[in-house]
């Protein structure tokens, strides 16, 4: 047997080979042979250890898979399905050494030979094949069901000695997996997804987008994203000889390749990260898949300047970013509210999480396993820490941003922080909530409505105290809002049964109380959008409700 500890990558190694098609549609046949899947992982080495691995945990699928490998040299007629998908772990998630023989009886179609023919794998002297890739089972949501695909990226830290290269191309990532989940998916003629990296976002946008155009800056990261596509071809329902037809991947900065052109749909999981600059920095001393370039979060404020001249009237757009607030910022969305309200598009953005300038630059050091050399790493913090205070940083934002071409002189805009769990997908809730925030009032407010089962009423008040003092309503879904609401508010959505419309109940609430008729229905409206209440559409009930 081969030593169990393979030695690290220490260089970028060539991306994939996407020349051969069949070979690449043999290894995918070999993948689902074996059930190399994320399923057949759940089957294999269980939901604990899976979701160690989502946290750059290896050791637990590395003491599951080293009792599951086949020993000797099996043959692949001998081989079963798990042992099969356990060689493949080995070899790509949990970086356990296999050997040759053991990786042909895994993929008789491929083998070692082929892997090496698609730049996948290198083989030592020793005998022991190691990864020249990362390659992991993804399972994409498509409107025929679950589709069983995989992705190729640059080797992770655990993979890698020291920090990671600065041409490294990004596998899946929490931010990635964001970023689909809240895209809201409609059919469209005209995708663009803007640093495309290994072609996450593709997988999904080809499922609702008759043509579709990745970009990057990384030559590096477009020779992943064909690859992958290559490989996914069947369930993408691509010709892998005809590629161009339906993708396009285009070597550029941001928005600069497109120029000129025009989608329904634009999707961005941009290099957004703050870094210091210097100013004898290159282009190879960035982290490309993750820093812009630009000083601050100007590159996040550059992409939304340019996105009105690359959509078409009625197009979105949806896009990660971080934002700085400053010492002199009213609130954290005086910077992203002043970027949307300069594009004249209506415009949402919501705050999912916020660090202080020491918090932001240890996540960010951490990420790219900077913290490996101890000299390296204070002269790195020191330069955040510099380059934060020269700024008069307080706190760094993260969150997503939808943006629409309504045509309108009146464009819809809300900013919300929203910093507890919420439940993904969120790409329905996102297009509901535009969908609503743009009806007529008095439509709404002449509709039956009612509460959905999710939410429910919290109540507040001291003891002794001979009402409550707060009333909450609480999302158990989507977004999952906890607000705030008024007393005629909670008398309004207690009585809301579906008989009579919106209007006429806001009537009867403010007879029986001294509140403001067009307060309520405001507030009523705002309830509306946010999905704390769902119309019936039924037509209204004219005797009204009894006093």
């Amino acid at each position: 047997m081969p030593s169990p500890d393979p030695a690290p990558a220490t260089s970028t190694p060539a991306p994939p080979a996407s020349e051969d098609l069949p070979l690449i549609a043999a290894l995918r046949e070999d993948f689902l042979e074996a059930g190399f899947t994320n399923d057949g992982l759940v089957e294999l080495l269980g939901a604990d250890v899976l979701s160690a691995l989502h946290r750059e945990q290896i050791v637990p699928g590395q003491l599951c898979v080293s009792e599951l490998l086949p020993r000797d040299s099996p043959a692949p007629q001998q081989t079963s399905p798990s042992q099969k998908r356990a060689v493949l772990t080995a070899l790509w998630l949990v970086a356990t050494a296999v050997s040759a023989e053991q990786l042909n009886a895994a993929l008789p179609r491929t083998g070692v030979e082929g892997l090496q023919r698609l730049r996948l794998v290198q083989v030592a002297p020793s005998g022991v094949v190691v990864p020249r890739s990362e390659l992991q089972p993804y399972q994409v949501e498509t409107t025929s069901g679950m589709r069983d695909m995989w992705l190729s990226s640059d080797l992770s830290s655990h993979q890698v000695d020291g920090a990671l290269p600065h041409d490294h191309v990004l596998g899946v990532g929490q931010a990635s997996l964001t970023l689909a989940g809240v895209i809201h998916r409609r059919p469209v003629e005209a995708a663009l997804d803007i640093g495309t990296g290994c072609g996450i976002q593709l997988l999904h946008l080809l499922d609702h987008a008759d043509h579709v155009v990745g970009t990057d800056l990384s030559a590096r990261a477009l020779e992943f994203a064909r690859f992958n596509l290559l490989l996914n071809a069947s369930a993408l329902d691509l010709d892998p000889g005809h590629l161009e037809e339906r993708v396009e991947l285009v070597h550029g900065s941001l928005l600069e390749p497109v120029a000129g052109r025009r989608f329904d749909l634009v999707v961005s999981n941009p290099p957004f990260v703050i870094t210091p600059r210097s100013d004898t920095e290159t282009d190879a001393e960035r982290y490309m898949y993750r820093d812009g370039g630009r000083q601050g979060d100007a590159l996040v404020q550059e992409l939304i300047s340019g996105l009105p001249e690359v959509l078409n009237p009625g197009g979105t757009a949806q896009l990660l970013g971080n934002w700085e607030s400053m010492e002199h910022d009213d609130a954290w969305e005086t910077r992203p509210r002043a970027w949307v309200e300069q594009t004249g598009l209506s415009g949402w953005v919501v705050q999912r999480d916020a660090q202080s300038p020491a918090e932001y630059t240890e996540t960010w050091l951490r990420d790219a396993a900077e913290e490996r050399s101890g000299t390296e790493y204070r002269r790195r913090y020191a330069e955040y820490a510099a380059d934060f205070a020269a700024r008069g940083v307080q706190r760094i934002g993260f969150g997503f941003i939808w943006l629409h071409a309504a045509g309108t002189d009146h464009p819809w805009r809300r900013f919300e922080e929203l910093l507890g769990e919420v439940q993904q997908p969120l790409g329905p809730v996102i297009g509901e909530t535009a969908r609503r925030a743009h009806e007529e009032p008095h439509a709404v407010l002449g509709h039956a409505l009612i509460v959905p089962e999710t939410v429910t009423e919290e109540r507040y008040q001291r003891f002794g105290a001979e009402h409550p003092e707060i009333i909450m309503a609480r999302q158990g879904s989507g977004l999952r809002r906890v607000r705030p609401i008024s007393s005629a508010a909670a008398g309004f959505m207690g009585a809301t049964d579906g008989e009579y419309t919106a209007h006429q109940l806001i009537i009867a609430v403010c007879s029986l109380t001294d509140a403001d008729e067009e307060a309520l229905a405001a507030e009523i409206l705002d309830l509306y959008t946010e999905g704390f209440l769902d119309s019936t559409g039924g037509a209204p009930n004219e005797s009204g409700p009894g006093a």
